[in-house]
């Protein structure tokens, strides 16, 4: 029955494209338009479980010409029983990814999953990440130009049974000629602060 179950799920996450106007995963990692490829250093810097690195902290996103994610620092993005960051996920009617269950070649099985949830702009407003008694809930908002302009995350540890909060404010620095950002500093609540950036290359245009 699971087998089957998986046969439909990916049958219709093959189908999705060809009904309605796909927006893919681009939100999920705050970009825009016909990306190909994305580098972020620093992204994710101030996370409490890896602390701030300058190189540790990298993500080299590939993108499809629809927006799909296809390749996660070199794994496959969604791949069931394969080398992915995700085994499987489940999307919107729009396309992009609302949930994804975490692999065991990044995570012991069965611990971990992301969820992701948009607003009416089609911009990430919350993501939810869970893995081994780890719960972290972190909002997004945004400024009047329409970048995120400050974080919150909220984290429970069931094994310690502690709850703290995290508040992390952004400034963009710079933008490309598309209007993604590609230099942002970060400051937390505790006075931490580090700078992002992102390397971004596009399609050609048709």
């Amino acid at each position: 029955m699971k087998s089957i179950f998986r046969v439909l799920l990916v049958f219709v996450m093959l189908m999705i494209p060809s009904l309605v106007k796909a927006q893919g995963d681009l939100a999920a990692f705050d970009l825009k338009g016909k990306v190909k490829q994305c580098i972020w250093v620093n992204h994710k810097a101030g996370c409490i479980y890896k602390g701030f690195s300058q190189g540790a902290n990298k993500e080299v996103l590939l993108f499809s010409q629809n927006g799909r994610c296809l390749k996660w620092n070199g794994a496959n993005f969604v791949k069931m029983g394969g080398n992915a960051l995700y085994s499987e996920c489940s999307r919107d009617t729009k396309g992009r990814i609302i949930s994804g269950e975490l692999y065991t070649a990044y995570y012991t099985s069965g611990s971990g999953e992301d969820t992701f949830a948009y607003n009416t702009q089609g911009k990430i407003v919350k993501h939810t990440y869970e893995d081994g008694g780890m719960l972290i809930e972190t909002t997004f908002a945004y400024g009047a130009d329409g970048n995120v302009s400050s974080t919150i995350s909220k984290i429970e540890d069931s094994n310690t049974e502690k709850t703290s909060t995290i508040k992390v404010t952004y400034t963009v620095q710079a933008k490309d000629a598309k209007g993604n950002w590609t230099k942002r500093t970060a400051k937390r609540n505790n006075g931490t602060s580090w700078v992002e950036n992102r390397t971004i290359t596009y399609y050609s245009a048709k």
